[in-house]
């Protein structure tokens, strides 16, 4: 590799919209300006992280500060045809954008919504792992996606970033049966490294302002980072997010995947850092935003190419369980369990809590990444 890959790293302690706005100008012309990465005739996709309608302090979906300062550099320079939107794991895209009080984006930034709640079917013959994706319409006619990912943990991946974000170019009910068909943390990555393949995510933000520590990525733990990190390269984003945390990269399986891939390098001799108006170190980088106490999945060995194809692996994963004294019985880990015969059930009706059967159950965790109460968590480090 000739050329190094560039991560923008910016100093950002507050949500507060000028401050958000500046950081990440600073941020993006420090790589070379938005005009490096999409140009003014192509049809743009701004993508936040919506994994459900939340409250923007909970610190589970990007901020809607960093949404709107992306909107508002597009706007500024002049680029026409722009829409904004996401596919949520549970409820509507139109209900998760006004959550984040984003109803107003046209008026504003003359952004319309994106549609992504329509589906359409694409092959996709160049796939290494998967050949075929069911894109909402936005995803599938956008030329360009700039993918605005938040930094939190994930029970399967460890860390969701940059790289796993583009699963919400998938029409949100069609997300279960994705871990049927792809059911490991490898193959997942590899499915997720193939949707980078298949679409022009042309350049990635990650809002680490507030990250998700703990019991991500839904029911975590908001937790102080004051960063941004910005590049064309999806991996060394998520690379350096690992950094920072006192995580080896090479734990991460979407990191992994993705050098294999060839979408990008978790590899600190591949990567220069930018911040400030230099080149910094990533020692010094961690010295100023580093948090080794960050609650992250830290144990286990690292992931081979080969691993994915270890039928075991999924039967030594940690196993989801239920806090009782937080579930309300609503039904939502149960109608997100993607097997055709539950893994999760109310064995004794909705007044108690539900029940697993582990011997069906594939560890993917969407039960745990959609509960709304932070009831379910995974056996080894929340119990």
């Amino acid at each position: 590799m000739t050329d190094k890959v560039r991560v923008a790293a910016v100093f950002c302690d507050s949500y507060d919209e000028e401050t958000v706005y500046s950081a990440l100008k600073e941020g993006i012309d420090s790589l070379g300006g938005i005009g490096r990465f999409v140009s003014r005739d192509e049809n743009i996709l701004v993508k936040p992280n919506f994994l459900s309608a939340s409250d923007p302090d909970k610190a589970v979906i990007t901020h809607p500060s960093v949404i709107k300062g992306m909107l508002r550099i597009l706007s500024e320079e002049g680029y026409p045809m722009v829409c904004c939107g996401d596919s949520p794991g549970h409820g509507s895209p139109h209900a998760a954008l006004s959550q984040a009080g984003l109803s107003d984006i046209a008026s504003e930034y003359g952004v319309y919504e994106a549609d992504m709640s329509t589906e359409v079917s694409c092959n996709f013959e160049e796939g290494l792992t998967a050949d075929h994706f069911y894109f909402t319409k936005a995803a599938f006619e956008a030329d360009a996606v700039i993918n605005l990912c938040k930094m939190k943990t994930h029970a399967l991946e460890r860390i969701t970033g940059a790289v796993k974000n583009v699963y919400g170019l998938i029409c949100g009910y069609r997300k279960a049966q994705g871990h049927v068909k792809y059911p490991n943390d490898n193959m997942f990555a590899r499915m997720l490294c193939d949707i980078h393949r298949a679409r022009n995510i042309c350049l990635n933000v990650m809002d680490g302002i507030v990250a998700m520590e703990g019991n991500g990525p839904g029911s975590g733990t908001p937790a102080a980072m004051n960063i941004l990190l910005i590049s064309q390269d999806p991996v060394a984003v998520d690379a350096v997010f690992c950094r920072l945390v006192n995580l080896d990269p090479e734990l991460v399986p979407t990191n992994v995947q993705g050098k294999v891939m060839g979408i990008g390098t978790y590899d600190d001799d591949e990567i220069e850092i930018v911040s400030g108006g230099e080149i910094v170190s990533l020692d010094r980088l961690c010295l100023k935003f580093g948090n080794a106490g960050f609650d992250v999945d830290r144990t286990g060995r690292k992931k081979t190419f080969l691993s994915e194809f270890s039928r075991f692996m999924t039967g030594l994963a940690r196993k989801p369980y239920i806090d009782k004294k937080k579930c309300i019985g609503c039904g939502i880990c149960e109608s997100h369990c993607p097997l055709p015969e539950k893994a999760i059930v109310f064995k004794n009706g909705r007044g108690k809590a539900p029940s697993y059967d582990y011997s069906r159950c594939i560890r993917c965790y969407c039960c745990q990444e959609m509960c709304p109460e932070k009831a379910i968590k995974v056996r080894g480090r929340h119990d």
